[in-house]
């Protein structure tokens, strides 16, 4: 995940692995809209799976539980409202407690 930006409203490229899963979750505040750059991904709302390729656009409301796979691996771009750290509830309550759940990266470049 590449936070590109993340004001009024949040830009973030997702990049995900082949078999790699984004487990259920909601935001009470978010809303997320994902638009498919690469691949092709199984997207759960609710309890409705819908299959995505390139070029399609799906937008999940504040309170909708979401999940996310791809077999083949994929690219999408997420552009949502404002990203807040404590708004990702996770259906498995353990994923929280995971303080390295996630990798952060950084850039910086060195301008002469």
């Amino acid at each position: 995940m590449v936070t590109c930006v993340n004001r009024e409203y949040c830009k973030k490229l997702l990049v995900m692995l082949p078999g790699q899963v984004h487990p259920t979750q909601y935001h009470e505040k978010k809303e997320e809209t994902f638009h498919i750059l690469y691949g092709k991904f199984v997207v759960r709302l609710g309890e409705k799976k819908h299959i995505y390729g390139p070029g399609e656009v799906i937008t999940i409301n504040p309170g909708v539980k979401h999940w996310f796979t791809t077999v083949n691996g994929g690219i999408m771009e997420e552009i949502s409202s404002t990203h807040f750290v404590n708004d990702s509830f996770y259906v498995d309550k353990k994923i929280a407690l995971n303080k390295n759940r996630k990798t952060f990266v950084s850039h910086w470049r060195n301008i002469l």
